[in-house]
């Protein structure tokens, strides 16, 4: 013992229960391995993650909060299912706010923010591997742009949007539109041309939507139709 007394210090866990189960079931829905519409009761996730009915409820308040699942009947939640409406007013607010924050971004961030984006847009990589890179660009960008209200304002509308990219990147010729659409944006960034990057921001937000929406009729036309 010193002789300031004991050290009682417990060392805290980087991440609570709750919270690692937010992340597990998020992470499975952005996989695809949760679809749109799956049922998920309570004893079902305490099942599949192996903790209690407390820690379960709480993580499904914050899944509820991110718009990652939505009540379905007394018993449980479902995996959130969007439709077109949905769909198109969160692209709206994402191409005001990603605009801004790719301008933000061009004046605050250092060079080596900078070659991380370019890093992340190279190409040649796999579906998986390209969400990965697509996933870490928003954070990157939202850490770059410097600004806290902004960051909080759209981490929830991205937790959102990455469940969709999956079935947007079915659309023929979306993920090679895609990869150049982020290529050309990094270029702006690259040349500090604040102006430009929003407005390739903007763009491809705009195309994102149509690609997520065209996806969303189809699987909505699919459901009608029993296959």
């Amino acid at each position: 013992m010193s002789e300031t007394g004991p050290d009682l210090r417990i060392d805290r866990p980087a991440e609570t229960v709750p919270q690692l189960v937010v992340r597990r079931v998020r992470q499975a829905i952005l996989e695809g391995t949760l679809s749109p519409g799956r049922r998920l009761t309570e004893r079902e996730l305490m099942e599949l993650t192996g903790v209690s009915r407390t820690s379960i409820r709480e993580a499904v308040r914050h899944l509820q909060a991110l718009g990652l699942v939505e009540m379905s009947g007394r018993k449980g939640v479902r995996v959130a299912v969007l439709g077109s409406d949905d769909v198109r007013q969160l692209y709206e607010v994402r191409a005001a706010l990603e605009s801004e924050a790719a301008s933000l971004f061009v004046q605050r961030a250092t060079d080596t923010e900078i070659l991380e984006l370019v890093k992340l847009t190279r190409p040649g990589k796999s579906d998986d591997d390209q969400l990965s890179s697509i996933y870490h660009f928003d954070e990157l960008l939202l850490a770059g742009a410097r600004n806290a209200l902004l960051a909080s304002t759209l981490a929830p509308l991205h937790a959102r949007i990455h469940a969709l990219r999956r079935l947007s990147l079915t659309i023929p010729g979306r993920r090679e539109r895609s990869e150049q659409e982020y290529r050309d944006l990094v270029a702006a960034i690259t040349d500090r041309d604040a102006d430009r990057a929003a407005q390739l921001a903007r763009q491809h937000v705009d195309a994102a939507k149509d690609a997520a929406l065209a996806a969303i009729a189809k699987l909505e036309e699919e459901r009608a139709s029993g296959a």
